[in-house]
């Protein structure tokens, strides 16, 4: 069975029904699959509590590692739901432990290659592995000096599934100004109105290849919120921002601004 086919067949249930199919079918598609259509539902704001708590539980045993995902339904109302994070986080917290340890270990490897190409080489490699550490690598990859190897990490950032970004957004406020770029070229990429809020921070960033990045990111997500930022960005003090933004402007309204 397809995934297609396996949501065609739950959508329509009620609350009960769809936690039996999930209880005598989920095995019928194959893991990665499995681990999609369940984070799927965890989205769904509608979704039945219960079918949340059960989708969780499927989670785990599925051997799903993302902790964030867990974490951000510790403090949910529903007592089934917190209680299936709870459990989940209990189990994973000794392999994040051991995680930590093999992202620690090769982010050393990575710092001692003086060697733009080799540092790409182990990126690659990698980003091809499932474990939940290689998203921490693959961020703080981002800080490479190889512009290089940023455009690798963006591309590969930019189609993970990813649940929580709060670590992305904590980059936007730290140096260098190249990492800040990167990570505003993969929220842009991503065209997620969530990211909007920590983009707006950007705006005042004192370097000019920031703003720009912001205004960039901006056109690629679109929405009333981007819009007005980069209305905002049309007044930058550098040309190339403004620039930037009126470009950006360009895509997503019909509405034309010049610099």
């Amino acid at each position: 069975m397809t995934i297609e086919e396996f949501a065609e067949q739950f959508s329509p249930l009620p609350p009960q029904e769809k936690i039996k199919f999930l209880y005598t079918r989920i095995e019928m598609l194959a893991k990665e699959e499995r681990i999609v259509f369940l984070l799927s539902i965890l989205k769904q704001e509608e979704a039945s509590p219960l079918v949340k708590a059960t989708a969780l539980k499927f989670l785990r045993e599925a051997s799903y590692q993302e902790s964030e995902v867990y974490k951000s339904f510790l403090e949910d109302d529903f007592r089934a739901i917190a209680n299936a994070a709870k459990r989940a986080v209990k189990e994973f917290e000794e392999k994040d432990k051991k995680d930590g340890y093999y992202s620690d270990a090769v982010l050393r490897k990575l710092s001692s290659l003086s060697d733009k190409d080799r540092r790409l080489k182990v990126l690659k490699a990698i980003s091809r592995l499932q474990a939940p550490w290689v998203l921490r690598v693959l961020l703080e990859g981002l800080s490479d000096p190889s512009e290089s190897n940023r455009d690798f990490l963006i591309k590969e950032l930019s189609r993970r599934e990813i649940w929580n970004f709060s670590l992305f957004y904590d980059k936007l406020s730290r140096p260098p100004w190249y990492t800040k770029s990167a990570v505003l070229r993969v929220l842009g990429r991503r065209k997620d109105s969530a990211a909007v809020p920590a983009i707006k921070k950007a705006l005042a960033d004192p370097n000019v290849d920031v703003r720009k990045s912001a205004a960039e990111a901006l056109g690629e997500i679109g929405g009333k919120e981007a819009l007005a930022l980069l209305v905002r960005l049309t007044k930058d003090g550098s040309a190339h921002v403004r620039q930037a933004a009126s470009d950006a402007l360009r895509k997503v309204s019909s509405v034309r601004f010049s610099g």
